[in-house]
């Protein structure tokens, strides 16, 4: 089993969560300060960025050679990344490689020589019988017609292969362990190849993730291409299932795919949506959510400061992401904090919930129950969306001789029927270890 199987992800914007203020402390030197709460909270990797940008809070590459000098030096990323190595926390970088900002040296060039630059083959549509809306001697593709942010042609060889070649420094020069590739809904596929046959050749487990909003998962993961892929789909039916009491959605959709499904990440927040505290109609479905978040096959990953509940929402801007200021000295762990790091310890210690099977046991509008099998043990959830108890009789496909709950260590009644006899409080779960 590879480490990202079953691997929990901490998806961090260091510009958001360290925002620039009068103090001798980079970004990345705060951020090692950080490491160790990431330890105790359960988590096993970090996701960081973008560090390439122009402005940090946005996603186009300024430069793929230099970190932003806002956040901090490189030696300092790399004494960061390499102190999280030491404590068994893998780093990842998050970064957009569909498009580039204006300030990049191709489109610079471009620019400046028109017609002659070598480099008009590397952005997309680019042509020198019209101008552009701001009054350039070309118009070109950009992203979300962007004119900030032009879109690379990946046609182009020479292109491909030097982003290639950047990713491949950024693994010599810092030792990463994989990448987060924002908005790659319309990646190349040969680019897609490439990748992951050079960075699998430095690194034989570098984690490819890619962020699609849309598109079938087969076409992104597969073993040619990248390991995983951000699941908005079930992101969208969990949200739906918890704010119109209604898990019908949410089901048919897991057994689609059910392979794919456990090697996709699976979220309740990231840079491109708002806060689940304030995208929940009732904020007393954060329990029920998290639980799952955490219970539901797939690959779990946390936004900063998910574990305190925060609320917060995107701004219009298409470009800006999510990025709420959060230092955790400014937060006390509460109730909610420690249930999610017990969620982080269980799913750690129980491998049914890492890449065990799936199986349906119970559904209706309000109540939903499932098993997550390996061998001959499993891990069974009850998740209640509505602002009532709920109890339920539930016979499940194993010959469970004891199961008890894996928050708080109490037994769960089997009948003489064989039945587990369950209580779920309102807007919550359950999670039962049956053996």
């Amino acid at each position: 089993m590879a480490w990202y199987d079953g691997a929990i992800f901490y998806h961090i914007l260091p510009g958001g969560m360290f925002p620039e203020t009068k103090t001798e402390k980079s970004s990345f030197l705060r951020l090692e300060e950080h490491l160790p709460y990431l330890k105790v909270l359960g988590v096993d990797a970090v996701i960081l960025g973008p560090l390439f940008s122009e402005d940090p809070l946005c996603y186009g590459a300024k430069d793929f050679t230099k970190i932003n000098p806002a956040l901090g030096t490189e030696e300092e990323l790399c004494h960061y990344i390499n102190l999280a190595h030491n404590m068994g926390l893998r780093v990842l970088f998050d970064e957009a490689v569909l498009f580039s900002s204006r300030a990049f040296f191709a489109f610079q060039d471009l620019l400046e020589k028109g017609e002659k630059s070598p480099y008009k083959s590397w952005y997309k549509d680019v042509d020198f019988t019209a101008s552009s809306e701001g009054g350039d001697a070309f118009s070109y593709s950009s992203w979300k017609e962007l004119e900030n942010y032009p879109l690379f042609n990946f046609d182009d060889e020479d292109l491909r292969m030097y982003i290639v070649e950047r990713i491949k420094e950024w693994i010599s020069r810092y030792d990463i362990d994989g990448i987060r590739l924002a908005h790659c809904t319309s990646m190349d596929i040969h680019f897609q190849k490439s990748l992951r046959y050079f960075t699998g050749q430095m690194k034989p487990e570098f984690f490819l993730l890619g962020d699609i909003k849309k598109g079938e998962l087969a076409r992104y993961i597969n073993a040619e291409t990248l390991q995983s892929v951000c699941n908005y789909d079930v992101y969208r039916a969990i949200v739906k299932a918890f704010n119109e009491k209604n898990f019908y959605e949410l089901v048919s959709g897991l057994g689609k795919n059910p392979e794919l499904l456990l090697q996709s990440n699976t979220f309740l927040e990231n840079p491109r949506t708002d806060r689940i505290a304030t995208v929940l109609e009732d904020r007393n479905n954060l329990y029920g959510v998290y639980t799952a978040l955490f219970a539901l096959p797939g690959r779990v990953a946390l936004y900063y400061g998910a574990e305190y509940g925060l609320s917060g929402t995107k701004e219009e801007d298409e470009e800006a992401l999510l990025s709420p200021s959060f230092t955790k000295a400014e937060y006390t762990p509460d109730a909610f904090t420690s249930y999610i790091a017990k969620l982080a310890e269980i799913h750690g210690k129980n491998s049914e919930l890492q890449n065990g099977g799936y199986k349906e046991i119970y559904l209706d509008h309000r109540l939903y129950a499932f098993l997550r099998t390996d061998e001959n043990s499993g891990v069974l959830t009850v998740l209640n969306n509505d602002s009532m108890d709920q109890f339920i009789r539930l016979r499940i496909p194993l010959r469970a001789r004891l199961a008890f709950d894996l928050v708080n260590q109490d037994e769960v009644e089997i009948g003489d029927d064989g039945k587990l006899r369950v209580f779920c409080p309102a807007h919550s779960g359950r999670l039962i270890k049956v053996k």
